[in-house]
């Protein structure tokens, strides 16, 4: 079979057994638990003290690449090379973030267990319901696998063009280069020591080693922690939509002359049993979606304060260095790549806060047109229906102490401030 073909196989799955009577969450999406591995969440001995060493190794190394990232902020103010500074000062807000989400899943640990345990029985649950069901909530989880690919091939194609092009223009140096064309070797991210020079032997090799091991450890906890925390929340958006079917068999296969009988009697208790159990697996799921993003926003609450904060001076910084290239004439490919996945980090939590927000407000509307006031039998269910009605009409927000609702209104605010910075910034260049 030609490599295109498996690769497309993998990312549509169609060599996967849907029909599998013990199907799972896990079975479904087995990166999840091997990613929540790096961020120190083991499964299967959960109480091992290795599970610090990841975190606590990379913590250690992004704190010293930050210190690194202080000094050359300060070094590029006191000798005005403001395009270094403001270089460096990005790197410094990205590599501050490692450490507040090791920290978060960490102390937010359990709560995570027992999202992904919850989000497992969910899967159990449904796919032994039947087909319309079962087809529709597998073809959501299609779509977070696609997505979770999607996404990971960004992230690491990011990565990797940053540490193949110092390679091969390490490589041409070596082998093409000449002794009169004078050049320094090249480092992912500039760097500068006061009493010494760093691209000196064996300065150069250890200070690789440092630039290429941050450049792996940054993506891999901010691409895990986005992966999560998109996962989560799509999973709970595709399960609305099992109360949207829910609703429209509400009244189905019902006698609505039973309404007309006394309240003891045996038929008219079955019909009323069988409309309780309907709304009780509604109410359910839908008071599920609530503790879900209540859940997600006390765990990933700090790392989202921290990225609608400082994303827009990100940005900002950012877009400056691909402006500063411009007018030198030349692109800066990484730096363009670098910018592209900065708004793209915001952009996914607030565009998701949008969509779970929009389709928890639908749950009203499904509930009002299931055809209850249509019918006698809605006076066996009105009560319940009418509660559903309110409740469905508060928002369902990913919020933090410090934080507005992470929407797209938010994205849309902080792209418009970090368009303000890049204007002063240029204007006093």
């Amino acid at each position: 079979m030609p490599l295109f073909q498996k690769l497309k196989n993998v990312f549509t799955r169609n060599e996967f057994d849907y029909e599998s009577p013990d199907l799972d969450l896990y079975k479904f999406h087995p990166q999840i638990r091997i990613f929540l591995v790096f961020n120190g969440i083991f499964f299967n001995n959960a109480e091992s003290n290795l599970r610090f060493c990841w975190p606590v190794l990379s913590t250690m190394l992004t704190f010293v690449g930050a210190s690194m990232e202080l000094m050359f902020i300060y070094h590029g103010i006191d000798t005005e090379d403001y395009s270094f500074a403001t270089e460096c000062f990005c790197y410094f807000l990205i590599l501050s973030t490692v450490p507040l989400v090791y920290t978060s899943a960490l102390s937010g640990r359990i709560e995570i267990v027992n999202l992904l345990n919850s989000m497992n029985q969910d899967f159990l649950y449904i796919c032994k319901l039947e087909c319309k069901y079962r087809r529709s909530f597998l073809r959501g989880q299609l779509i977070i696998w696609q997505l979770y690919i999607a996404w990971f091939v960004f992230v690491m194609a990011l990565v990797t063009a940053y540490i193949i092009s110092t390679l091969v223009l390490l490589l041409y140096q070596s082998l093409f280069a000449s002794q009169t064309e004078n050049m320094v070797r090249p480092m992912m991210f500039p760097l500068w020591l006061p009493a010494d020079d760093p691209y000196r032997t064996p300065n150069y090799e250890i200070f690789f080693l440092i630039e290429t091991a941050l450049c792996l450890i940054v993506p891999q906890t901010f691409c895990v922690y986005i992966y999560v925390f998109f996962h989560t929340l799509l999973h709970h958006y595709y399960l609305m939509d099992m109360i949207f079917f829910d609703f429209e068999v509400l009244f189905n296969d019902l006698k609505e002359s039973v309404v007309h009988l006394s309240r003891d009697h045996p038929d008219r208790i079955h019909v009323q049993l069988i409309l309780n159990k309907r709304i009780s697996r509604i109410v359910k799921w839908h008071n599920l979606v609530f503790k879900t993003i209540d859940a997600v926003s006390s765990v990933y609450g700090p790392p989202l304060v921290y990225q609608v904060m400082f994303s827009s001076i990100c940005i900002c910084l950012i877009a400056y260095q691909v402006a500063e290239s411009l007018d030198d004439g030349k692109f800066h490919v990484l730096f363009a790549m670098l910018c592209i996945a900065t708004c793209i980090q915001l952009w996914i939590p607030c565009y998701l806060g949008t969509l779970i927000r929009n389709k928890a407000l639908s749950v009203g509307d499904a509930a009002w047109n299931s055809g209850w006031y249509e019918t006698p039998l809605g006076r066996l269910v009105r009560q319940s229906i009418i509660i559903i009605i309110m409740r469905s009409q508060k928002p369902v927000s990913i919020k933090f102490t410090g934080l507005p609702n992470v929407e797209l209104e938010t994205f849309s605010s902080v792209i418009s401030t970090s368009y303000s910075y890049f204007n002063i910034l240029r204007q006093y260049k």
